[in-house]
């Protein structure tokens, strides 16, 4: 797996939203697939609503979030 920084737009009420996501995936497919489901699953935010801007590959070494940082193969 690796780390990937998904940046992109969501609209929460009437608000277009910014949002950056550390995801741990194999593809870049897979980690917008996964943010998708993230805010479909937590906020209710349905799919079109959903503007995935880049994805961007991570270096282990600059990942911040414990959880994704232990998924790629790194210390929490």
């Amino acid at each position: 797996m690796k780390g990937f920084l998904v940046r992109g737009t969501f609209r929460m009420a009437r608000d277009w939203t910014k949002f950056a996501k550390e995801v741990a995936a194999d593809t870049p497919e897979a980690a917008v697939e996964h943010v998708l489901s993230d805010f479909g699953s937590k906020h209710r935010v349905k799919r079109p609503y959903v503007k995935v801007k880049d994805v961007t590959p991570v270096p282990i070494e600059q990942v911040q979030d414990p959880v994704v940082r232990f998924r790629i193969g790194g210390e929490p």
